[in-house]
């Protein structure tokens, strides 16, 4: 039963014992009956009180249900716990207050609906796959309890150079990055220079951008795994116009530190040096510089790490409640593999750490050429970089 129902249930119990109380008994008189004389007693008035009503803000009404389920259920009022993920499915009821007013966000994504929702310091996250909702994730602080999924996670991010028009899953590989994160609040964003000259699963020995161009997403995805000796759990890609949309209009913009000015006309990129806002056209620009900039494709690697993490510090700034937007706002412009409760969970995650311990490494290599090619040859030095992500995160 939820609380609003036992609320109502309360009241219109009281009504009627006050009713029934106060109703004077119906007696049946004849002239020959002699009538006692009648006392009055005092009967003190009832105080009804009436507390607030449950209410989250935004939400459907059966994940509305699900919340108060939920707090019920973790305080011990009911038996009936709500759909939760296995980790959570032994949680010990305690006597704890209950928030009676938060917000819910939600969006779409991949034809499923994510939301957050927020009570107080409680933060929920939940999809509905077309079968119902159901809880995903979150964090309760006082029950000491925290679920952004199964830690240590890694994915690749992964952005081609298709122009507007283009197929962005059979382009070249631009952009090319493993995001780590522990769990506990630190990770790691590793590049691999896009000229690594490396083998590549049914292709044989190419340019890491070749594997994207030459076999899609997911043999790109299998060369990045190689490489690291990290399983990853997916991918996300984009292309040259998802990536600005997405930067610009559903992120609004970013701030980035450039460490020196940069004139570059091959990128599109002019840049004075220090901390500035850049829409999405100048994102993508700066992620493009290569040509003016020493280290090259090094560089221009380390700058893409840097985009990565001036985005998640514009989620942490706006809040939990922003992410079922921006996945929606998102949704045409990425190719993936990953289910939206992975993306909400992982997304959470990133939003939820501690942006100084996530360190933007790029793996070292040294120019070299191939059949007259230019390429990157990793160097074995790297491996040390990856054997440190393995857990999730990189020591600063």
């Amino acid at each position: 039963m939820r609380r609003s129902t036992r609320y109502t249930c309360a009241v219109i119990v009281t009504v009627l014992v006050v009713a029934c109380g106060s109703a004077a008994p119906t007696t049946t008189t004849s002239t020959t009956t002699t009538i006692p004389p009648t006392t009055t007693s005092t009967v003190p008035p009832t105080t009804t009180t009436t507390l607030p009503p449950f209410e989250v803000e935004g939400a459907p009404a059966e994940l509305a249900d699900l919340v108060e389920q939920f707090y019920d259920f973790t305080a011990g009022r009911s038996n009936e716990a709500p759909p939760l993920p296995e980790s959570l499915a032994s949680i010990t009821p305690v006597e704890r207050e209950t928030p009676l007013h938060g917000v819910a966000s939600v969006g779409a994504f991949r034809g499923h609906h994510v939301a957050t929702v927020e009570m107080g310091p409680d933060l929920f996250l939940a999809v509905d796959d077309g079968s119902g909702w159901r809880f995903v994730g979150g964090n309760w602080p006082d029950l000491g309890l925290v679920f952004y999924g199964h830690f240590p996670r890694h994915i690749a991010v992964i952005g081609s150079d298709a122009r507007p028009g283009e197929n962005q899953d059979r382009s070249r590989g631009d952009s090319i990055h493993v995001v780590g994160l522990n769990g506990q609040g630190a990770g790691g964003i590793v590049g691999i220079p896009r000229d690594s000259y490396v083998s590549i699963p049914g292709v044989g020995n190419n340019k890491i951008n070749a594997a994207l161009s030459r076999g899609g997403p997911d043999v790109m995805n299998q060369t990045i795994a190689n490489i690291a000796g990290i399983p990853m759990e997916g991918y996300v890609l984009t292309g040259f116009e998802g990536f600005m949309v997405m930067a610009g209009e559903v992120l609004g913009g970013m701030e980035i530190d450039v460490p020196h000015a940069i004139n570059d006309s091959a990128a599109g990129a002019i840049f004075e040096a220090g901390r500035q806002y850049v829409n999405g056209v100048q994102a993508l620009a700066f992620a493009r510089v290569r040509k003016t900039v020493r280290g090259g494709d090094f560089t221009r690697s380390q700058f893409q790490g840097q985009l990565l993490l001036a985005a998640v510090e514009i989620v942490q700034r706006i809040g939990y409640g922003e992410i079922p937007r921006l996945m929606e706002g998102s949704d045409p412009w990425l190719t993936t593999n990953m289910s939206p409760e992975q993306i909400l969970t992982f997304a959470a995650a990133a939003v939820s750490a501690d942006l100084d311990s996530i360190p933007n490494v790029v793996v070292p290599g040294s120019v070299g050429s191939v059949r007259g090619s230019s390429v990157v040859h990793l160097s074995g030095s790297g491996r040390a970089i990856w054997e440190n992500l393995a857990d999730g995160a990189l020591e600063p």
